[in-house]
């Protein structure tokens, strides 16, 4: 036995929306073998991050051609024959030296035996697998049904100084208007109420019969949830709205030099054109020192050596690496974050408002 790359499988799922709280989710597996013909195995399909410490070592045992350059050594009139027949027979089985294999039936099709769990990861078994080298085999793996509920989120990300825009060329200043045209996500929200994780893949989302959306299935555990995107709510408006309050020249001194203080007042203001009442969670993430936030909203200042998720991507801005950031604006800047859960009754508007400030020099 050794450990060898060659032979995978990719998970992909469809998600059934029954448009009243259930979703029918199956799950299927690609199996690509790229490393030499598989004839009747048994193959096991994980889910989870096994760990192979020397994944990156070659096996000696697996480099055929040595053994082959090496063959003679072992032949029955060589001198070597002898000292070397345990470790001859060590690698008959695997290389099939000894001879043609006796004629079997043909296998039968490929055969999914249920799942189990296997310390932290969870194993699905297929048996009877005959796949030559190079090609690939779509299986069905397993079918459940969960609850979801509709989900809507508005992720606002900060943007960059204002002195720093002039320098950026065209594509670099239309990817910065697109920030500054927010819209609603409409989501789908599972909670695995099975016994099997899901793991992260591509999934189809159907309704009515008929494909809405193509979505990420990421990894949620037995009795988490997993977030589908969907589509963009149109039917709930955004509006944001910054402006600057007061300025205070002077307000700080740090090695000599003087910095003025910026304090801004922002508002968010969403309006629902759907027929019913609307859940959204929204965050909006500011540079500098985020201050109150009406709504119950949630003011915090973000951790930047360690937590990105002030980004709708979970990480650095675009633009972020565009800018040579001067060596005084961490001393006196950071990253704030208001988070808000906010209703929206059908045919209203609501504005939500917060403040913030910043240091320039």
């Amino acid at each position: 036995v050794y450990l060898q790359k060659g032979v995978r499988w990719i998970p992909a799922y469809r998600v059934t929306l029954d448009g009243a709280g259930k979703a029918k989710v199956e799950m299927q597996a690609t199996l690509v073998n790229e490393l030499t013909d598989l004839d009747d195995v048994t193959a096991n399909l994980v889910i989870g991050v096994p760990s192979f410490a020397f994944k990156d070592m070659v096996d000696p045992i697996s480099l055929q051609q040595t053994v082959a350059q090496l063959s003679p050594l072992f032949s029955s009139g060589s001198q070597t024959a002898i000292a070397f027949s345990n470790s001859m027979m060590s690698q008959v089985a695997y290389g099939g030296m000894s001879g043609r294999a006796p004629a079997t039936a043909a296998p039968a099709g490929p055969e999914m035996i249920g799942g189990a769990k296997n310390e932290d990861n969870y194993i699905f078994t297929v048996k009877h697998i005959s796949l030559k080298k190079g090609q690939r085999m779509m299986l069905p793996i397993a079918e459940f049904t969960m609850p979801y509920r509709d989900k809507y989120t508005l992720d606002l990300p900060f943007s960059p100084p204002r002195d720093f825009r002039p320098s950026l060329n065209s594509e670099q200043q239309e990817a910065l208007r697109l920030l500054n045209a927010p819209k609603v996500m409409h989501k789908i929200c599972l909670t695995n109420d099975t016994k099997v994780p899901l793991t992260t893949a591509p999934a189809i989302l159907m309704s009515g019969g008929k494909i809405v959306a193509q979505s990420l299935m990421t990894y949620a555990p037995a009795g988490g949830n997993a977030d589908l995107d969907l589509t963009p709510a149109l039917n709930i408006k955004v509006k944001k709205t910054d402006k600057e309050s007061v300025r205070t020249p002077n307000a700080a001194s740090w090695q000599g030099d003087q910095y003025g203080r910026v304090d801004l007042a922002g508002d968010i203001s969403l309006s629902n054109y759907e027929e019913k009442p609307v859940l959204v969670e929204v965050s909006r993430s500011v540079l500098g020192s985020v201050g109150r936030a009406d709504h119950n909203g949630k003011s915090q200042m973000v951790n930047t050596l360690e937590d990105d998720d002030y980004s709708p991507s979970t990480e650095m801005p675009t633009w972020w690496n565009w800018y040579s950031w001067p060596n005084w604006w961490s001393h006196f800047n950071g990253v704030g974050r208001v988070k808000w859960e906010v209703t929206l009754p059908p045919g209203q508007t609501v504005d939500l408002h917060y403040a913030w400030s910043y240091f320039w020099r």
